[in-house]
């Protein structure tokens, strides 16, 4: 995959863009770098950087200055941050000098949170130094078997767990994503088998949050993944509903299912605090194990 050295003239920091009519979670977004090198099926940058490669700003003293100062100026407040939106925090050898001073800058700023978030078992970089309670190490997950299909070039499952395990042994907080998560009636048990699987080997103490997201998609992204895909994905043969930002969902009543049944197996382990991801208020009145108000208090001090 080709890597290009670019400077960025706009903000490297931006509020998480969130769907009309969902539930915002107070997140933001900083880009040292545009793009993957792994080949997820389902990810939208199938559709937003059709070309596959990697941009790395060459001007990431102006994010470092940048960042340093969005967080003095929110010395009142509780800012969540993370790089993981527009390509994978751990995967790039190339930044892990960077991720290292961005830590430096969080650790002056106690109230304030990072996270790094990957599909990749890189945590070595990481492990250079003690973590600290306000950096969160984070992986995205999904059964193997959706792994081996969907998720080319990532580390197994296997791997990330070891490696989360190996991260929190130094320190370091975790959370945990499932999403997309795919939402037929045959693959909420493999859902609920990864959870156990995840607290066999990682203390639930050190779990700061966990997301639940059921995959989704706009008619661009669908007709990026086709092309890709010779016109045919399993995925996207199954039943969705248009939702009222765009973006096609699974039906009401599934998601609601799979959120309970998955929000439920995790407070079994532990009440850690749990959110669905770009869901509306709707789907919250219908959880059995938490309320929408989670979603303004999801910084770890709260």
């Amino acid at each position: 995959m080709r890597t290009e050295y670019l400077a960025n003239s706009g903000a490297f920091l931006r509020r998480c863009p969130c769907s009309p009519g969902r539930l915002d979670c107070s997140y933001h977004v900083l880009s040292p770098a545009m793009g993957c090198p792994f080949d997820c099926s389902y990810c939208f940058l199938n559709f937003y950087m059709p070309e596959r490669k990697i941009i790395i700003h060459s001007n990431l003293d102006k994010m470092l200055t940048e960042f340093s100062t969005f967080l003095d100026d929110k010395t009142n407040e509780l800012p969540r941050i993370g790089t993981g939106e527009f390509m994978d925090s751990m995967a790039l050898k190339e930044l892990d000098e960077v991720n290292l001073e961005l830590i430096n800058i969080v650790k002056k700023h106690p109230k304030a949170v990072i996270e790094f978030k990957t599909k990749s078992s890189r945590v070595e970089p990481f492990l250079k130094q003690k973590g600290v309670p306000n950096v969160i190490l984070s992986w995205s997950l999904n059964p193997q078997w959706i792994i081996d299909k969907e998720e080319k070039g990532t580390a197994t499952l296997e791997q990330r767990l070891n490696a989360a395990r190996e991260a929190s042994k130094n320190g370091y907080s975790l959370a945990f994503h499932f999403d997309p998560i795919f939402m037929k009636q045959e693959t909420l048990a493999d859902y609920k088998e990864l959870i156990d699987k995840i607290f066999k080997l990682i203390d639930p103490k050190v779990v700061k949050w966990f997301s639940l997201g059921g995959f989704r998609y706009t008619e661009d992204l669908k007709q990026a993944i086709l092309k890709k895909n010779n016109g045919s994905k399993w995925f996207l043969g199954e039943e969705y509903v248009r939702c009222s930002d765009g973006k096609y969902r699974f039906p009401k009543n599934l998601r609601i299912k799979f959120y309970n049944e998955l929000g439920n197996r995790i407070k079994e382990h532990r009440n850690i605090r749990t959110y669905m991801c770009m869901e509306e208020e709707t789907i919250w009145d219908k959880i059995q194990w938490g309320k929408s108000s989670i979603m303004k208090s999801l910084h770890p001090s709260n």
